[in-house]
């Protein structure tokens, strides 16, 4: 099971950005949280005044833009042989900087889910395997920042069918646009309020827009060069394995 889940905060509270202005980024403003296999990610464990787990507490636009930039590379199935390489020594990732690997660290990289604009980012990579079953697959790490946790638990690994990843996708982006699109409405009928900049007709023409980008990301079929990926990972490993055990040990601290 996985689903995507979110609640935008009461219009009335949505504050404007500095300049006075609103716009459809700002209307997103909420919580959310994504649930896969009882795991739940970007929420918080608990709540210094009620105990309770609570979810991360931003513009849920966040989530929905970056689970669909990185969906066209999520889609492409990854073949076996570099799927286990994904995880399985993270610092070799991280600490690359070998001359020809330009290919394999950008489609390593575009399988990540950005989170750096929160105070507690983790690491969230995603990725499609169909030998045997046809699943997505993601695996998170979270290292608590400012003594804030950010997954449950920090770290794990779930995979469900791709079919229902990509039902919970298209519900979460319906339930968000329609969502949306209610408030646009009720701005629209009780006109906004004097000291806010708002420009309406601006306003929905981006709710357009912005109502086809699930079609545009799974339309972007990507294509990778295999030869290359795997040239650019013998690369990094070939490297890692060469370097001396103490250099190793600290790069993994």
């Amino acid at each position: 099971m996985i689903r995507f889940h979110f609640r935008l905060r009461p219009l009335a509270e949505v504050e404007p950005w500095g300049d006075h202005r609103l716009h459809w980024f700002a209307l997103t403003d909420g919580w959310y949280w994504i649930e896969v296999n009882g795991h739940k990610l970007f929420q918080h464990p608990s709540n210094a005044d009620t105990g309770q787990p609570v979810p991360v507490d931003y513009y849920v636009v966040r989530l929905w833009e970056d689970l669909l930039e990185v969906l066209p590379s999520v889609l492409e199935p990854v073949p076996a042989d570099l799927a286990d390489r994904m995880t399985s020594d993270l610092d070799a990732w991280c600490g690359a900087d070998v001359e020809g690997a330009e290919a394999a660290l950008d489609w390593y990289s575009s399988h990540f889910m950005y989170t750096s604009y929160l105070v507690a980012s983790p690491s969230i990579l995603w990725w499609r395997s169909v030998g045997g079953r046809d699943t997505i697959t993601v695996d998170w790490r979270h290292t608590a920042e400012h003594g804030l946790d950010c997954t449950v638990p920090g770290q794990g690994r779930a995979s469900v069918p791709t079919e229902l990843f990509l039902r919970a996708v298209e519900e979460f982006d319906r339930e968000l646009i329609a969502a949306v699109g209610r408030r646009i409405t009720e701005i629209e009928a009780c006109g906004p309020d004097p000291d806010i900049q708002l420009d309406l007709e601006q306003l929905r023409h981006e709710h357009q827009q912005r109502s086809g980008s699930l079609t545009a990301a799974i339309q972007h079929i990507h294509a990778t060069d295999w030869t290359a990926v795997r040239e650019g990972v013998a690369r990094i490993f070939s490297t890692r394995s060469r370097k001396p055990p103490s250099v190793a040990t600290d790069l993994g601290r």
